[in-house]
């Protein structure tokens, strides 16, 4: 994950003031000079993202201040990747619709304020003739700073969806473009998963449950991700047992090593013959017809499959596939970075390599084993 830190100081603000399991977290109802930042932070959250959008440097730095040379530079990065996204898949970008939730806000001296916020981002993209939309849900840590009676961004510390690889030196790089040729699944036990996903999927604009995860659940954001701990959670609707070595406590409020680290989890999957690897590659050559796969390795995934995300060697990242938008492209939902309905591969480079998990669903009989 791609994460931008501040200082040790803030950190260690943030640490102790705003928990990062926020799933059931109930904040009071915010004051007026509060209510007056959210608002100040919704517009220059909104103001950044049609800035990146429309390519408006002069838009985009008027959103920092002079010195936030890194968060401007990640703004630049992002730009750059949605770009060149947006030009190899033949997409157009052509609106963001922002809405945020704070469940922080500190003042300090000096004219700052540090915000802990939950921005969820609705993007609408358009083909040729087809449109459809996803959603991303951001948690940031952020510094504003009252410049000559206007707010601005001092710095901005957050996982960034849309510049995952942080192995990869210089900006991230989407790989060429492909031809979806996808085949949907016939109505099985893995809709349970599907429907979990998509109601537990948290601040992305089109989950359910208020935007919120699963209170049921320990939230591992701030403590290395909840990427694998929502795939498990999607699993165990659909009827899979726990076991000894994949299981979650909710005395203990932790999942084991197997439920929640992604390696672990992908290697539970394949010992114990509930997931098959289908395939694992690059991005060309997982989109490329094959004597296998004619219509690339891709076409293959079906709604509740799942996909591990490698850097490096290690695994660091799962997704649930949850079917195809209206453009014909391969959506997963995810939780770290809160995705809904995401394409697959948004975010990534032409050196990420993938593992294509099928998953042998247990028998919709609740009474059958898994």
């Amino acid at each position: 994950m791609n994460t931008h830190f501040l200082s040790a100081s803030l950190i260690i603000i943030n640490a102790a003031t705003f928990s990062p399991h926020f799933s059931a977290y109930q904040p009071a109802p915010l004051t007026p000079p509060e209510q007056a930042v959210k608002s100040a932070l919704q517009h220059l959250v909104t103001q950044e993202d049609h800035a990146i959008l429309t390519h408006n440097r002069q838009a985009l730095e008027q959103v920092f201040t002079p010195q936030a040379h890194a968060a401007l530079h990640e703004a630049t990065k992002r730009e750059a990747y949605l770009s060149a996204w947006a030009k190899s898949r033949q997409i157009a970008f052509k609106r963001v619709t922002v809405s945020l939730r704070t469940p922080g806000i500190q003042f300090r001296t000096n004219g700052l304020v540090h915000v802990f916020a939950i921005v969820s981002e609705r993007y609408q993209v358009q083909k040729g003739t087809l449109s459809d939309a996803f959603g991303l849900g951001i948690r940031h840590d952020y510094v504003l700073q009252s410049l000559h009676g206007q707010w601005r961004i001092a710095s901005d510390d957050f996982t960034d969806p849309l510049n995952q690889d942080t192995h990869i030196p210089g900006p991230v790089r989407p790989a060429d473009d492909f031809t979806p040729h996808y085949q949907a699944p016939s109505v099985r036990s893995h809709n349970l998963a599907v429907d979990y996903a998509n109601r537990y999927c948290g601040a992305a604009p089109g989950c359910g449950n208020g935007g919120r995860y699963n209170s049921h659940y320990i939230d591992y954001n701030g403590d290395g991700g909840d990427c694998t701990n929502f795939i498990s959670q999607a699993l165990a609707a659909a009827g899979f047992r726990q076991t000894p070595v994949w299981e979650y406590s909710a005395r203990l409020g932790e999942g084991s090593p197997a439920w929640a680290n992604a390696a672990r989890f992908k290697y539970f999957l394949e010992s114990t013959g509930r997931a098959t690897l289908m395939a694992q590659g690059r991005y060309s050559q997982l989109t490329q017809p094959t004597k296998r796969f004619p219509h690339g390795a891709v076409n293959n995934l079906v709604s509740g499959d799942l996909i591990s995300y490698i850097e490096h060697g290690r695994t660091v990242h799962t997704a649930i596939v949850v079917g195809t938008d209206r453009l014909g492209y391969l959506v997963v939902d995810t939780h770290t970075a809160d995705r809904y309905h995401v394409p697959w591969d948004l975010g990534w480079d032409r050196h990420t390599v993938y593992d294509f998990w099928h998953v042998h669903y247990p028998s919709p009989n609740p009474h059958a084993s898994s």
